[in-house]
């Protein structure tokens, strides 16, 4: 795994992540993660939280947050960045389906997300399309989850309701 870099911030907590093969936009509107928000600078979501903001180019992955970060485990945790990527492609039939999948899906990754929203944000999926689910989770945390700090200037965030 790549430690993270902390980047000049200008007052606000960054980090950045060299990273291989990692497609962030694949990764994050691919339909197995319902709370992320693409805007001019990069990826919005909540992660652990926290809110977060995620952008790539190259082989560099940065993250920005609201509040100081001690430490980013939680967001590598999230991400997979200690995946050992080209182990687990190892592991992997090698046929002619397979490699079609992988070469349709290059750079995707899964995420690491909590087990609670996971599963809550997948029962209240069925028989919807992504941006339905998207409406539905949002309006979801913002009537029961807990209003979290964001730079000036972004869009309210809210964390994921607790099952109680």
């Amino acid at each position: 795994m790549t430690e993270p870099s902390q980047l000049p911030s200008g007052g606000v907590p960054r980090a950045a992540w060299a990273v291989t093969d990692y497609d962030l936009a694949k990764t994050l509107n691919c339909g197995q993660a319902f709370r992320w928000r693409r805007d001019e600078r990069g990826w919005q979501g909540v992660v652990a939280g926290r809110w977060v903001r995620l952008s790539s180019d190259g082989g560099l992955l940065r993250a920005e947050t609201a509040l100081p970060q001690a430490a980013w485990q939680w967001l590598e945790h999230y991400l997979q960045l200690g995946l050992d990527w080209p182990r687990v492609l190892r592991t992997f039939p090698d046929d002619a389906p397979m490699r079609a999948a992988l070469a349709a899906c290059r750079g995707l990754r899964l995420l690491r997300q909590d087990p609670w929203e996971c599963l809550a944000s997948f029962l209240l999926s069925a028989t919807k399309q992504i941006v339905q689910i998207q409406t539905i989770i949002e309006r979801l945390c913002q009537s029961y989850g807990a209003r979290l700090p964001t730079p000036a200037g972004s869009v309210a965030a809210f964390s994921f309701p607790t099952p109680e």
